[in-house]
């Protein structure tokens, strides 16, 4: 069970595309999309076929990188320029597994930013 009650949907689009046509953004994570398929039903087999050869690329040993992180490692990464994923693990009795994650929401990154920003300016 979990620390506190926590609901997460998601309704996005799996790939953001900007107004020229440039991939801007990629919101795939399988176990949060929502089960509400909002498309017309003739729609609805090409979107699966389309998504199943999309997972079919990620999966592709030329499109992956692994990484055995060691006690002490830490790994930071933009999570809206990569995908990334755990691979299954299995415990043994003598070692035990700790692994934390934090995420900070680019809304107070940037809001952050221009704080400090206008600090920097205000003092100079």
């Amino acid at each position: 069970m979990d620390y506190c009650d926590f609901m997460l949907q998601s309704k996005k689009s799996i790939i953001d595309v900007s107004a020229k046509g440039r991939v801007e953004r990629i919101n795939f994570n399988n176990a949060t999309r929502d089960s509400v398929l909002d498309l017309p039903v003739h729609q609805v087999q090409p979107f699966y076929r389309a998504l199943r050869a999309y997972v079919d690329i990620m999966n592709r040993p030329e499109n992956v990188v692994t990484y055995r992180m060691m006690p002490g490692d830490m790994v930071t990464f933009d999570n809206w320029r990569l995908l990334h994923g755990r691979k299954p693990y299995v415990s043994k009795p003598d070692r035990l597994r700790h692994l934390e994650g934090a995420y900070l929401d680019w809304d107070e990154v940037m809001s952050r930013l221009r704080i400090l920003r206008s600090s920097v300016h205000r003092n100079i």
